[in-house]
């Protein structure tokens, strides 16, 4: 398999998540946040990178979303441990992803033409994730650190928030499509 520019930023993804618990883990708070800022910064990207160069890939858009996956919640279960993230939440992030996987995966068993693109909502989800995740570590790294006037814990809470919202409105826009995608390939078949 020939893996192009963008598949090589998801991959590296990929390789950055363990790095970024180790760190964790280990209390290496800023080297952590910093692993993740930069492994975040490979998702919004890579899908860039693949349309500039005219060369998305098949692997490219399976990768992509496990890499995401991948990173938000090692480190949602990792903030949640710590207590910086409240459990409901990483619970609840964690539920749609494990839904769409097992989504995805049952309707490539029975061979379903899918979309190879995420729903609008969906991205905008994944990126509120990604900013409660760089808060979180923000906080993690400077619990007295300030934003705006006000202290990480107070735009942390208001994120948590709205991004719990937004996983919801998404999972529920990810059963749609995938009912959507059901009933056309059992049309297809007919």
């Amino acid at each position: 398999m020939r893996f192009t520019p963008a598949d090589m930023l998801t991959l590296s993804r990929l390789v950055l998540t363990p790095v970024f618990l180790a760190l964790f883990v280990l209390g290496l708070n800023g080297w952590a946040l910093a692993v993740f800022v930069v492994a975040g910064v490979t998702d919004m990207i890579d899908g860039t990178v693949a349309r500039l160069t005219g060369k998305p890939s098949k692997a490219g858009a399976i990768l992509d979303p496990l890499a995401d996956k991948a990173l938000v919640q090692t480190c949602f279960v990792a903030l949640a441990v710590v207590k910086i993230v409240p459990l409901w939440f990483m619970l609840l992030a964690l539920a749609r992803d494990v839904m769409i996987v097992c989504g995805i995966y049952y309707l490539t068993k029975i061979k379903a033409k899918l979309p190879y693109r995420a729903a609008i909502v969906s991205k905008v989800a994944t990126f509120a994730m990604l900013a409660v995740a760089v808060l979180g570590l923000v906080m993690r790294y400077d619990e007295g650190a300030a934003l705006l006037g006000r202290d990480v814990a107070f735009w942390l809470g208001y994120a948590i928030i709205l991004t719990a919202i937004l996983i919801v409105v998404s999972g529920i826009r990810y059963i749609m499509m995938g009912f959507d995608i059901l009933r056309q390939h059992r049309l297809g078949r007919a």
